[in-house]
């Protein structure tokens, strides 16, 4: 799963996906276009960015379930085995 909360690492084992989470939470940060009296900083940052996760783990979960319950007879493509 791609952009997810955990991930596996290069050792093999599931670990919390770093750049995911600091990515959505730098994303959050970037408010520049709301007006400055809306700009709460610290608080609307976090809340963006958590807003990003949540977007992100619900898509994922989407993909990972839902989609390949409503398409069975697709072929699992792997890109890792040719």
């Amino acid at each position: 799963m791609a952009n997810s909360v955990i991930c596996k690492g290069d050792n093999g084992h599931w670990q919390p996906n770093y750049s995911s989470v600091l990515g959505n939470l730098a994303a959050g940060g970037i408010n520049l276009y709301y007006p400055a009296k809306d700009r709460d900083g610290v608080g609307l940052t976090f809340e963006d960015g958590a807003i990003g996760i949540g977007a992100t783990a619900a898509a994922n979960l989407i993909q990972e379930f839902l989609i390949r319950k409503l398409t069975p007879h697709i072929p699992n493509h792997d890109p890792a085995k040719p």
